[in-house]
C-alpha cells in the first residue's frame, strides 16, 4: 500500500475531483465508513440509487453486471485506481452509469469477450478526457494532430474556446507521476462560446448529461479509434516546460501521425 496524500490536487487534471475531496478531508486511506460518508455528502444528481463503494468486495459475477444488479462497486482498500474510480462515479455520475449500462447490454447480447465497442467504452472509462470546443478549427487541429497550431499558435484559446475535463480514472492514477509520454484519449464535444463563462461544475454537468445520452446509442463510439490521442503535458498550464515553445519540438511525444503507436496504449 502506497502512502496516502492529496498533493496531486494542485494539478489541473484533478479539477473535477477537488470539490469532492474537500468535502471529506482524510488523513489516511478511506475505509468503508469514509466511502459511505463521501457518497452521502456528494449525492450528485443522476447517481444510481443505492450505488455504494464496497471495500474489498469480490464480485460474484462479471464486474459490470455485478454493479448493475446490486449497486455495489467493488473497491480495493489502499488502491489509487479504485479510489479515483469512486471519485469519477461522483464527478461523472450519468456517464459512468451509461458506460456501465453499455457494457451490460453487450454482455447480455453475448459479447463476453470485449469487441471494438466494449474496448472503446473501456478506453473512455479508463483514459478518457473530454475536450469541449467552440471553434471547429481547433477541433480539426486536434483531429489532425497539429500540435503547433493547438498548443502554440492558438495557445490563448485554451479556457476561452477549448478546454479539457478528465473522466478516466486511470488518468487520475497515472497523473500522480506525470512523465513524457503521458497521453489521454480525447473525445471532442462541440459547445457554444458562452459555455466557457460557466462555472467548472456546471460545465461538467452539461458534458456529463450529453455524454450519457450519446453512450445510450450502442452504434455511437463503435471503435477505440474514434478517441484521439492527446499529449497531456502539452496542455497550457499542465506542465512548466511547455511555456517554452521548443518543448513541442519533441516529435517522439508530439507525434504527427496516428500510424505510430500511441503512448496511451501503455496505460
Amino acid at each position: 500500500m502506497s502512502h496516502w496524500h492529496t498533493d496531486y490536487l494542485s494539478h489541473p487534471l484533478y479539477q473535477p475531483l477537488c470539490a469532492l475531496i474537500t468535502k471529506l478531508p482524510l488523513a489516511d486511506w478511506p475505509g468503508q465508513a469514509d466511502y459511505d460518508r463521501l457518497r452521502q455528502l456528494a449525492a450528485p444528481a443522476g447517481l444510481p440509487a443505492g450505488l455504494r463503494f464496497c471495500c474489498d468486495l469480490e464480485a460474484a459475477a462479471y464486474y459490470e453486471t455485478h454493479i448493475a444488479d446490486t449497486g455495489e462497486v467493488p473497491t480495493r482498500s489502499g488502491n489509487w485506481h479504485d479510489w479515483f474510480n469512486a471519485l469519477a462515479w461522483l464527478a461523472w455520475p450519468l456517464s459512468k452509469a451509461a458506460l456501465n449500462a453499455r457494457h451490460v447490454r453487450a454482455i447480455r447480447r453475448g459479447e463476453i469477450q470485449r469487441g471494438p465497442r466494449r474496448d472503446a467504452a473501456t478506453l473512455l472509462d479508463e483514459c478518457g478526457i473530454i475536450v469541449a470546443c467552440a471553434e471547429p478549427a481547433l477541433g480539426q487541429a486536434l483531429d489532425d494532430m497539429q500540435w503547433q497550431t493547438l498548443f502554440v499558435q492558438r495557445r490563448d484559446a485554451w479556457g476561452r474556446q477549448i478546454s479539457v475535463h478528465a473522466l478516466g480514472h486511470a488518468l487520475f492514477e497515472t497523473g500522480l507521476t506525470p512523465h513524457l509520454g503521458w497521453c489521454g484519449k480525447a473525445l471532442l464535444l462541440a459547445v457554444e462560446p458562452d459555455f466557457f463563462a460557466l462555472p467548472e461544475a456546471v460545465q461538467r454537468e452539461q458534458l456529463d448529461s450529453r455524454l450519457a445520452s450519446m453512450l445510450a446509442d450502442d452504434d455511437w463510439l463503435a471503435s477505440p479509434r474514434q478517441l484521439w490521442p492527446l499529449p497531456l503535458l502539452g496542455i497550457p498550464g499542465w506542465w512548466p516546460d511547455n511555456e517554452n515553445p521548443a518543448f513541442y519540438q519533441n516529435t517522439d511525444y508530439f507525434r504527427p501521425s496516428r500510424r505510430a503507436k500511441s503512448s496511451s496504449d501503455t496505460l
